[in-house]
Parts: C-alpha cells; structure tokens; sequence
C-alpha cells in the first residue's frame, strides 16, 4: 500500500511541473511567434509596396521612350541585282540574300530600284523589333556599293507560306519632312496588377495596331497601354490614346476596344 501511495505521489507531481512547465514554455512559444508573425506581415508589405513602386516606374519609363519618335540608326548594306523577277530573287536567296525592292514615296512601285540585303542581318532586326515594330524604323539602306545611301521605310515584310523566314521586303524611301501613314504595335502593361485578373478575368488584348499619319522622322516606336487599373467590365479605347505631337490618328471608329477583361469570375 506505501509503495503505491508513495508511486501515485512521484506520477503526480511529474504530470503537474511537466504541464506547468510546458504550459510556462507553451505561453512564451505564442508570444515569441506572435511577435514574429507581424514582423514578417511587415516585411512583406514593405516588399510588396517597393515591388509595386518599381513597376509603376518600369511602366511609365516604357510609355515615354516608346510614344516618343525612335533615333536608333539602323542599317543594311543591299546588293544590287540585275532584274526584277523570280529567277532573279531565287538566285539571292540561295546566296543567303532576301530580294527587296526600293521605291520612293508618292511614286508608282514599278519605277523602284531591285535590291537584296543579308538574311542574317534582317533576322538580327527581326528578333530585336519584331516585324510590325521594324516597319516603324527609318533605315539607312546602302545602294550602289556603298556610292549612296537613302532613308527607307520597310512597307511591307512578307514572310514565307510555312517558314519563318522573310521571303521578300518592299521600302519606302522618304526624306525627314515626308509624311507617312503606318501602323503602330500596341503594347500592353500591368495585366499582373490588374484587379479583374486577381477576380479570375483576364485582359483581351482586342487591337495589335493602330494606323497613324505623321512625318517619317516622328514615327512612334509603340502605343504603350496600362492595363493595371482595369476591373470587371472595363475597357480601354482607341481614344483613350496619349497621342504624341505631331501624330494624327487614322482609323475610322475611335471608340473601337484596344483591350478589355474577359473570361468567367471565380466562384466566391
């Protein structure tokens, strides 16, 4: 009877210093965690905060240099060919060459010079620009080994039926004060901020261009659009633009969507 007297004594008063000790270590556990816990909101805020600042700077540097005319100097060395044709352009292709044609503004095309210039190099602007960004560069073209040289406008890349490769390129010589009509890229921005994505929409990007009339050294590089305001229902149109000096809009319905949300809500 002692001896389990005295071993019911021993178990209770280790379950009672053991829970008061974990009680004890349990209370200051909560609060050091608590304490850590919004340390960490805070940090995290602050992070979120600068990360924010950061875009909003990225996006309004973009929308300056790229509605502001470009003055990069681009330029491609062109080998003259003997004549117009099929024949002809097959034979520069085989030669790593693309035939082009080189026409000045307000004259028919038949009258333009026949060129070809290197694939590489296009490929090079291609990547760089892509195809409707580098029909709004003014580019050098060196004629007649290297006797003269002309400001052009690439009019028209036409690329391969299956192959992405330039099958042909059509300039447009100008001179500075010539004016030009020509399509200029949209570009979007912010869709990662935008409140109507975090609602399970997305951004329909409705237009990739807009044509415009402005002299050939004012050319816009893009129309850089912010997106990040954009909730539920909401659009942005081709008159809500910030159009550059200089620059004159030449499509007929300006109200006409550039982007716009779409796509189902989540289900709450």
């Amino acid at each position: 009877m002692l001896r389990r007297a005295c071993a019911t004594l021993i178990r209770q008063r280790t379950r009672g210093g053991g829970g008061g000790r974990r009680r004890r270590g349990g209370r200051g556990g909560r609060v050091f965690s608590a304490q850590s816990a919004s340390e960490e909101e805070e940090e995290k805020e602050e992070e979120e905060e600068e990360a924010l600042d950061e875009a909003r700077e990225r996006r309004h540097s973009a929308a300056e240099s790229s509605t502001s005319a470009s003055t990069i100097t681009l330029q491609l060395i062109a080998t003259d060919r003997e004549k117009a044709g099929r024949l002809s352009a097959n034979k520069v292709r085989k030669e790593g060459l693309i035939p082009c044609a080189v026409f000045k503004h307000g004259e028919i095309e038949t009258t333009s010079q026949v060129c070809a210039v290197n694939e590489r190099e296009v490929e090079k602007l291609l990547r760089k620009f892509t195809k409707y960004g580098l029909r709004t560069k003014l580019i050098d073209i060196v004629l007649d080994d290297g006797k003269r040289t002309v400001k052009a406008i690439p009019q028209q890349i036409q690329m391969h039926a299956y192959k992405n490769q330039v099958n042909n390129i059509t300039f447009m010589r100008v001179d500075p004060e010539t004016i030009v009509k020509i399509p200029i890229p949209v570009k979007l921005i912010g869709q990662e901020d935008c409140p109507g994505t975090k609602l399970g929409a997305f951004v329909s990007h409705m237009r990739k261009t807009i044509k415009v009339k402005c002299r050939s050294d004012q050319i816009p590089e893009a129309f850089i659009v912010d997106v990040s305001s954009m909730n539920i229902k909401d659009n942005i149109k081709i008159a809500n633009l910030e159009i550059p000096e200089g620059v004159v809009i030449c499509e007929n319905d300006v109200e006409t969507p550039i982007a716009k949300m779409a796509g189902k809500l989540k289900k709450s």
